[in-house]
């Protein structure tokens, strides 16, 4: 079965043939850019053949890898992540010749997260994928953004620990690594409750969860802006894949023990995370804070505890990654040199680029859940997940969270339309082509997941029915 292993085959080829263009070019080159993307074109189309033979499932190395149609979707949303910082950072020399090698290593680290079945495989991707993302939210070097590479250190070293005790208590518990494996009513119930709580703890630092989310908002800050779109969107595909695979593998027979508090902190962060963003200046922040807040919409999925919430969460990735990645791609076009933008820089946006102003206007509208946008749809599911799991106050906190995120969406985008101070012709701004089609691909998948969803609904139904819970 070590076909079903090629997409990650795909990566690593991809890894080293950039590695390899890196390390032989004279001067700075695009060839790492254009080896690291063919890997991924690569992979996506093993991905896609995969998805097509009909061959899968496959359980591996002893059960410790399991290759279904849940983990190709995650590779196909890692995949999209993974194009989009590539693309964004385009041939940039500010973020140096090893930033498409940095990314591939931690797309792998994400793809192994989405088949992972047992303890010491979780462990081994979390740390493929957060060690490229330190080095990378420091690629520029002191300051900022040296600042920001050390918190992200320190801290997910610290949260890598607490994951690491988490599961040496649950294997203390059990006597087996395996998820699948995993017998709850007859673990010893203390060492089980701590490393549930443990292990748990751990990924929700990943993901950006109230309380577990302070180093969010400034790692984003300082991180340079393809990284930190590959942050927003990549990270939160792994994180959720990986807590998925852990609770309903393992605990999908005990969801009383974890149901409820996974519940009560989807409500804490969603609230949380949008009524801090209102306050935020930065763009980056702003983000970073609607980041913690869709982290929790994630949550409510997860809370539901069956197959309507996680083809809710899958939904929901794919929706809220398009809607990023163009928020992200905007702020990159518009602050050219810098880094980064405040609220107020965006200013006379629609008579600058009034292209620029209706793709801003396409990925704010979905972050908000307005009609006739990916946004709406996923939340719809979110909220359909609450209902069939018979939760009204999950169902209450996703509507409160989203009627308070409303505002702080809508207030970057009335800055777009608005006049700017200074007045003459305002000069025009320049699109490079890398950033133009990942803007295109994804407003027109954000519109066409809000008009048509049929299609990837399917895909999604498919997928999050787990073939272990029929």
């Amino acid at each position: 079965m070590s076909f079903a292993l090629w997409p990650e085959y795909a990566i690593v080829l991809g890894i080293l043939a950039t590695m390899l263009a890196v390390m032989f070019a004279k001067r700075w080159t695009i060839a790492g850019y254009w080896a690291a993307l063919a890997g991924l074109v690569l992979s996506s189309i093993f991905t896609y053949a995969l998805w097509s033979s009909r061959l899968l499932p496959a359980s591996l190395f002893h059960r410790s890898v399991s290759v279904d149609a849940f983990s190709l979707v995650i590779n196909g949303l890692v995949l999209l992540a993974a194009g989009g910082a590539l693309l964004i950072g385009w041939n940039d020399r500010r973020y140096g010749p090893d930033f498409p090698v940095l990314v591939l290593l931690a797309l792998l680290g994400m793809m192994v997260l989405g088949m992972a079945n047992n303890f010491i495989v979780l462990f081994v991707g979390i740390e493929m994928l957060s060690l490229p993302l330190y080095i990378l939210a420091a690629s520029h070097g002191p300051g900022v953004s040296g600042e920001a590479g050390l918190k992200y250190l320190l801290l997910g070293a610290f949260s890598s620990g607490v994951l690491l005790f988490g599961l040496a208590l649950l294997y203390g518990a059990s006597g087996t690594m395996v998820f699948t494996q995993l017998a709850p009513p007859h673990m010893i119930l203390p060492l089980t409750a701590a490393g549930l709580g443990l292990t748990v703890a751990g990924l929700a630092f990943k993901l950006g969860i109230v309380p577990f989310h302070m180093w969010i908002p400034d790692v984003y800050e300082g991180s340079p802006l393809p990284v930190t779109t590959y942050m927003a969107f990549g990270t939160k595909v792994g994180a959720a894949a990986i807590l998925m695979r852990f609770l309903f593998f393992g605990f999908s027979l005990a969801t009383g023990w974890w149901g409820p508090a996974i519940g009560y902190l989807a409500v804490l962060t969603m609230i949380v995370g949008n009524l801090v963003a209102l306050a935020q200046k930065d763009l980056k922040r702003l983000l970073a804070y609607s980041g913690i807040a869709n982290a929790g919409y994630l949550l409510v999925g997860v809370a539901a505890h069956d197959l309507a919430g996680a083809r809710a969460i899958l939904f929901y990735l794919l929706q809220y990654g398009l809607a990023i990645m163009a928020a992200f791609a905007v702020i990159t076009v518009v602050a050219k040199d810098r880094e980064s933008l405040s609220v107020n820089d965006l200013m006379g946006l629609a008579r600058r680029s009034p292209w620029l102003a209706a793709f801003w206007t396409v990925a704010m509208l979905s972050l908000a859940g307005i009609p006739l946008t990916g946004g709406f749809v996923g939340k719809f599911y979110l909220l359909q997940a609450t209902i069939f799991a018979h939760q009204p106050g999950l169902a209450i906190g996703l509507v409160v969270g989203a009627m308070v995120g409303l505002a702080a969406y809508l207030r970057p985008l009335q800055r777009a339309f608005s006049q700017p101070v200074a007045e003459g012709v305002p000069e025009r701004i320049r699109w490079p082509l890398a950033s133009a089609i990942v803007l295109v691909v994804t407003a027109i998948g954000t519109i066409g997941l809000g008009v048509y969803p049929g299609p990837i609904v399917h895909i999604v139904n498919h997928s999050a029915a787990f073939y272990w819970l029929h």
